[in-house]
């Protein structure tokens, strides 16, 4: 082990001013002047002392030092005894992928087993519960809000605009305290006039990126396959790594991955530590419009004929142990019972993981 849970403890006291002995290990460490800027360090050192994966994005789930040992420790290999079996992913499913109401998508995402859900904007707002009662049953159904999504036209705009972007980010950051989700996904521009500087678009990502550190959440870039300007997954990895802002990582989403041309290759180089989310689903090949093909073709894993196995290979072979999140556009799905496609989905995205771990190569 290259950094001893000693180690760890005295450099969070370090920078917290304080001696070791005075540092609550089961008291959230926010609530002991850790900040944003101080995580970072931290995350900086124990990658310099040779902790595989460690992040921001991992840190900031839950800020106890007594798990914060314990994530060293595993991330270390120091608390797994027995390599086999492999260790079960994180399963979330995007509330889109489910038709019914707010309260039906939840408890069938529950009863087919996932253990987080990512939280349409609008299944919120046009739904029957206030965002409190949605954070209850959440709470009362053992589910995490993975992410709130999405916020859209959020970077390439004027100056002038970008002070109204602000504003609604904020309202959507206060709504997320609400309902209790710590990460928000941004996705790329897809208007005509998105301005192509890139450097514009670094900076005003990192600037929403400081509005959610400050609030204790962290902001998950996308790029839509129609995006203007960023349209590929090495498009939004470049403006993530441009910005190197410890609160803004990335999101794989297979579709998009997969449409534009991208395979496991744009993956490489790409630090675990700064993908937060892979969202997965199947789609058959099509001509014509991307923005149509997305929204209404795709299926679940299986049941098209995109390679799903390639990416998610190269994504665990880099180290990613994040969750995956079963997103489906498929109105023919939205109109079945929601528990009946959630269950499906989660058999489906259960068989994706286990043919990768053994090595299937799919067929074609």
């Amino acid at each position: 082990m290259s950094l001893t849970a000693d180690e760890a403890a005295a450099d969070v006291a370090e920078v917290l001013f304080l001696e070791p002995r005075d540092v609550d290990h089961r008291l959230d460490l926010r609530e002991q002047g850790l900040d944003s800027v101080r995580t970072m360090e931290l995350v900086d050192r124990w990658r310099r002392a040779g902790v595989p994966g460690v992040s921001f994005v991992l840190l900031a789930e839950d800020r106890r030092l007594e798990r914060w040992l314990e994530l060293l420790g595993e991330l270390q290999g120091e608390t797994r005894v027995d390599p086999e079996p492999e260790p079960r992913l994180r399963t979330c499913i995007a509330t889109i992928s489910l038709g019914g109401t707010l309260p039906e998508k939840l408890d069938a995402a529950a009863a087919a087993g996932f253990d987080g859900v990512e939280l349409l904007d609008a299944d919120l707002r046009d739904g029957p519960w206030p965002a409190a009662r949605v954070a209850a049953r959440c709470a009362e159904l053992g589910l995490g809000i993975d992410l709130y999504q999405p916020f859209r036209r959020a970077e390439g705009v004027d100056d002038a605009e970008f002070d109204a972007v602000l504003a609604r980010f904020r309202g959507e950051l206060d709504v997320m305290a609400e309902v209790g989700a710590s990460s928000i996904l941004v996705v790329s521009n897809t208007d005509a006039d998105a301005d192509p500087d890139r450097d514009r678009s670094v900076r005003q990502l990192a600037t929403l990126a400081d509005a959610a550190a400050d609030r204790g959440m962290t902001v998950t870039y996308e790029a839509l396959a129609w995006g203007t300007h960023v349209g590929r997954f090495t498009d939004a990895w470049d403006v993530v790594r441009r910005t190197d802002h410890p609160a803004l990582s990335v999101a794989v989403d297979t579709f998009h991955l997969i449409c534009r041309g991208e395979d496991a290759a744009a993956l490489a180089g790409v630090p675990a530590g700064k993908i937060s989310l892979v969202q997965v689903s199947d789609a058959p090949w099509r001509s014509g419009g991307l923005a149509e093909w997305s929204r209404n073709h795709r299926c679940l894993p299986g049941d098209g004929e995109f390679d799903l196995v390639g990416p998610l290979a190269a994504l665990l072979a880099g180290g990613y142990r994040g969750a995956l999140s079963l997103e489906l556009f498929d109105p023919a799905l939205r109109r079945q019972d929601p528990h009946e496609v959630a269950a499906r989905g989660a058999a489906a995205l259960d068989e994706l993981v286990a043919r990768t771990r053994a090595g299937a190569v799919p067929a074609g």
